[in-house]
């Protein structure tokens, strides 16, 4: 899977998370706005969270099985994301930093 992206846990579409061609165990990824995101949704926590600053490319470890592909990475301001996309189906975001936690659904909308 070459994107995922990423809703709030109310379903607004956030971001898009574009990761770099196939070379696991790691991969390369960054953020890119999702182009239905509205001001309210990027001024929200999960927006400030997920969309801090500008771009950045965050090396991410990419873990495929039978089950569904899982991703983990640290963005510039020290959040801990964990993406889980189970096998052909929609999954979440987990974002953690110290006892703070954010999340919301993620789905791949083109499972390669």
């Amino acid at each position: 899977m070459n994107m995922i992206v990423f809703n709030t846990l109310a379903g607004a579409p956030l971001a898009m998370l574009a990761l770099s061609t196939p070379v696991q165990p790691q991969r390369d990824c960054v953020f890119v706005r999702h182009p239905q995101i509205t001001s309210e949704t990027f001024t929200s926590k999960e927006g400030q969270v997920v969309l801090p600053d500008r771009p950045t490319e965050y090396p991410c470890a990419y873990q495929q099985s039978r089950t569904g592909t899982d991703i983990t990475f640290t963005n510039q301001n020290g959040w801990r994301f964990v993406v889980r996309i189970p096998r052909h189906d929609a999954g979440s975001w987990l974002a953690t930093k110290d006892a703070d936690t954010v999340s919301g659904s993620a789905f791949a909308p083109y499972d390669d």
